[in-house]
């Protein structure tokens, strides 16, 4: 399965470049592009290296850019002006990358192109065709954008996304399908096989990719605390190369930041060393308990300390000792 994630990532790091390089031609410097590039990937795809306490998302990554802009000219201040103008266009491209969406797209463009004939210093025979060009060039590459994330939708399933707790920023997620079955099935057995055997582990390529699509939006729009919760087919742990082409959707760290996998406590017992393993890769996982939780040990409680969250039963008789960890009681 496609990473969704790193897909993006990567096309706006490349669209990134594309940009300075054809803005700035002569005086463009890739060591100093590549390094901010990657400064405002960082900052704005995985809230890294920022200033929480600036609560506006672009000046929250221009900080952190403007952090490494002074770096830079520490390291290299002969090319000062080189790093200045380069930083300058990052105020631009929040409009290209969805960071802010109130700006007129063309004016920005025209924005820019002043910026190449007042402020950077390029020849004449630089700035020709530049403005319907770069134009046509961010116009393709925004509807692009739009399309990918669109291309998931089916007319055959919803993504059906409740919070669990108002307290808390995290949601169930719950795969509806949309096509009508035959009047001589019984809903109950059709919600069964819908959620049992092959088809339980199947219908992950379905869910997968719509709950990954969900994160990404909210990262596109500065959200980085909302958690889905997952269901997850245990079965599928008993399929390597199913399970390993499945949990690729997923492998970033931006997306597995917002995704955690329900588990109970016999599934956690049972396949404990393969949630281990993908814990260690970055996964997250929750556990739902129920009435039925034997009487934990202090050392069991202490385990308990791996999970995102605990979503303790009403009547767990362990619910008062999970005060320490992350609880919602249910």
């Amino acid at each position: 399965m496609d990473n969704i994630f790193d897909k993006h990532i990567n096309k706006t790091q490349k669209k990134l470049k594309k940009y300075t390089s054809m803005i700035l031609k002569s005086k463009y410097d890739a060591t100093i592009t590549n390094e901010l590039i990657q400064t405002y990937i960082d900052a704005r795809y995985y809230n890294y290296k920022v200033d929480d306490h600036i609560r506006v998302f672009h000046r929250r990554i221009f900080e952190a850019l403007k952090n490494k802009a002074e770096e830079l000219m520490i390291k290299k201040p002969e090319d000062k002006e080189v790093i200045e103008n380069t930083l300058t266009l990052f105020q631009y491209y929040f409009y290209f990358d969805y960071v802010r969406k109130s700006g007129d797209i063309e004016k920005v463009v025209s924005q820019i192109e002043e910026k190449r004939r007042t402020k950077f210093g390029l020849r004449i025979s630089e700035n020709d065709h530049f403005l319907s060009e770069f134009m046509e060039l961010v116009d393709e590459d925004m509807n692009e954008v739009i399309d990918e994330i669109q291309k998931y939708n089916t007319k055959d399933f919803d993504l059906v996304v409740k919070r669990v707790d108002p307290k808390f920023d995290c949601y169930y997620t719950k795969l509806k399908y949309n096509f009508k079955m035959p009047e001589i099935f019984n809903k109950e057995i059709v919600e069964l096989t819908f959620n049992e055997g092959l088809i339980a582990e199947d219908k992950l390529f379905v869910s997968f990719p719509l709950v990954t699509i969900e994160a990404l939006k909210d990262v596109l729009d500065g959200n980085f605390s909302k958690m889905y919760l997952v269901e997850l087919s245990y079965d599928i742990f008993k399929k390597r190369q199913k399970m390993d082409n499945i949990f690729e959707c997923i492998s970033n760290q931006a997306a597995q930041d917002k995704i955690s996998f329900l588990c109970t406590f016999d599934q956690f017992n049972y396949y404990r060393k393969d949630i281990f393993k993908l814990m260690r890769k970055g996964f997250g996982f929750t556990l739902k308990t129920d009435k039925n939780m034997p009487k934990l040990t202090a050392d069991d409680i202490k385990i308990l300390e791996i999970f995102d969250y605990i979503l303790a039963d009403a009547e767990d008789v362990n619910k008062k000792k999970y005060s320490k960890h992350n609880t919602i009681l249910l």
